[in-house]
């Protein structure tokens, strides 16, 4: 097969049936002028025949395979705010109308899982992990004990 680029030939490649694949027979350094077209002339007039030499091999690289890598979410910054009543119910909702689900004391973390500007607070517990609601104003973000 002959490739064209304009009229002119950039390249001669053939079949190598050992190789099962195509191969370049020959490049033309040289590129013939385009020529119009005349009627008594055709394309295969203006090609000379060409001696293969030495094939060189045409192959696609291998395909490569790609790890996808996922970064985690960065997990969210954890706010601890210690008690600072005596001892301060912890309730099922954010007001004295919820029961009472346990009690904290003066200087025992927490860490809280709801909004920090809220007037009460959904807190977790450290250590046995009961969730709840607290007064803010129970709370502080300075270790009392500290």
């Amino acid at each position: 097969m002959t490739l064209f680029l304009g009229g002119a030939i950039v390249a001669v490649m053939a079949f190598a049936p050992e190789l099962d694949a195509p191969v370049f027979t020959e490049m033309v350094a040289e590129i013939a002028p385009v020529v119009e077209p005349v009627p008594e002339v055709t394309r295969s007039a203006l090609i000379s025949p060409v001696e293969v030499v030495a094939p060189v091999v045409v192959s696609t690289p291998e395909p490569v395979a790609v790890a996808v890598v996922s970064i985690p979410e960065p997990a969210p910054e954890r706010i601890i705010w210690f008690v600072t009543g005596s001892r301060v119910n912890v309730r099922g909702g954010p007001s004295t109308n919820y029961e009472v689900l346990g009690k904290v004391v003066y200087g025992e973390a927490a860490e809280i899982i709801s909004d920090p500007d809220a007037d009460w607070v959904k807190i977790r517990i450290e250590g046995d992990g009961v969730e709840g609601f607290i007064m803010k104003r129970f709370m502080t973000d300075v270790d009392p004990l500290g």
